[in-house]
Parts: C-alpha cells; structure tokens; sequence
C-alpha cells in the first residue's frame, strides 16, 4: 500500500475476479450423447469368476502334487541315509580287516 502511495497513486490498488461475477443468460448445452443406458455384464464377469476359480483349482492340485513329491523325497533321502550308514560300517569294518593283514605282514 505503501509503495502504491509513494508512487503517486492517491488509493492502493485492488485485485479482484471479475469474471466470476458475469452470470449466463443463455441455457446451458446439453451433454454429448454417450452408449445409451447403463447395462450389467453378466457373461463377462462370470467368465473371469470362472477362470479365477480355474486358477484356484490349479493351485491346489499343485500344492497337492507338491507336497506328495515332498513326502516322496524324504522317504527316498531316509532310505539312502541308512544305506550309507550301512555301507560305512562295511567300509569301517573293511579298512579294520586290511590294516590287520597289512600289520601282520610287517
């Protein structure tokens, strides 16, 4: 306001919107035409339910499968842990077996 004064006009100035102050007269258009009226797609949203429950079925057959393979496999590692154990005593009892031979020949 200040410099407003200074610089020799007699009142600061005022900013103010004046187009929002300007009212139509005139109606306003009426909106574009769109597709028409509103319509549910049934068909398209079923087959998406169907191909999500597709999915599910197929993820559970996987899991199952998997956990099957998983039974499967730790059976078969059970199984080779007591042969090794087994084939380690035969080689234990073996390397025993040829030190003795060989002291007995020295």
């Amino acid at each position: 306001d200040r410099i407003s004064v200074s610089m020799g006009g007699a009142e600061p100035p005022v900013f103010s919107q004046v187009g929002s102050m300007v009212h139509r007269r005139d109606a306003p258009t009426p909106p574009p035409e769109t597709w028409g009226a509103y319509q549910k797609k049934g068909e398209e949203s079923s087959s998406i339910m169907a191909m999500m429950d597709l999915l599910v079925k197929d993820l559970d057959k996987e899991m199952t499968e998997a956990e099957s393979d998983e039974k499967q496999a730790q059976v078969e590692y059970e199984r080779m842990m007591v042969d090794s154990a087994g084939k380690r005593t035969t080689d234990a009892k073996s390397l025993a077996e040829k030190s003795e031979a060989k002291a007995d020949m020295a």
